[in-house]
């Protein structure tokens, strides 16, 4: 079995289609969009929701999906990671953008959970969503592992969106919190899948201590 790491980001219920506009606006396109269905009109994005047919998703559904490709700024880990790339491909960038220094890592699966008690345990009910940002195996899991230009690129989401909470799920090995409610950590948690709630108890404990 290989490695399967991945970025939990937390928004609030009321940021998902921001967050979601945030993460289409630095991810490349795809064409066809995907189209948001509401109650009164349609949103499209320019993400490729792979396990949905006809791409289309209502704005209720529980949880939903895309295969995106999302750039990021060069460095040392990503280097690694693309040497033996063509040189063309290193030179591809996003539509729109001009940072030359950036680079496209794909396929990146992201699942949404409208409805967190899919992904985690919940003793309450919350008004939270979940971004889950996962790879496609142990060559990409490592690269999130070492890349601080990932961690830059899903932090500045979070800052942008209103974000809640940030944790790196290293299956087995728990998991680091990185970002809570406006402040940065490098906080050690053996179990990825605390709601927000759980870890603002833990680290209250810890303070209290």
């Amino acid at each position: 079995m290989g490695l399967d790491y991945s970025y939990l980001l937390y928004f609030k219920s009321e940021h998902l289609w921001d967050a979601l506009q945030g993460v289409a606006d630095i991810a490349e396109h795809h064409h066809p969009p995907t189209k948001i269905i509401f109650p009164d009109h349609e949103v499209s994005i320019p993400l490729d929701s792979w396990l949905i047919e006809e791409n289309e998703i209502q704005y209720d559904e529980p949880e939903f999906s895309f295969s995106i490709v999302l750039p990021f700024e060069q460095d040392e880990a990503i280097l690694d990671y693309i040497v033996d790339w063509d040189d063309e491909d290193i030179d591809r960038s996003p539509p729109g953008t001009e940072e030359v220094n950036c680079i496209p890592i794909g396929y990146i699966y992201l699942y949404i959970y409208n409805d967190l008690s899919r992904r985690i345990t919940l003793k309450d009910p919350t008004d939270l969503v979940l971004f889950d940002f996962g790879t496609t195996g142990t060559r990409m899991s490592l690269l999130f592992y070492y890349s601080t230009s990932i961690r830059k690129t899903f932090i500045e989401l979070l800052k942008k969106h209103h974000g809640v909470c940030g944790v790196f799920n290293q299956e087995d090995g728990g998991g680091e919190l990185f970002w809570f409610k406006g402040q940065r950590f490098s906080e050690y948690i053996d179990n990825q899948f605390l709601s927000p709630d759980e870890i603002e108890q833990l680290l209250n404990k810890k303070v209290n201590r």
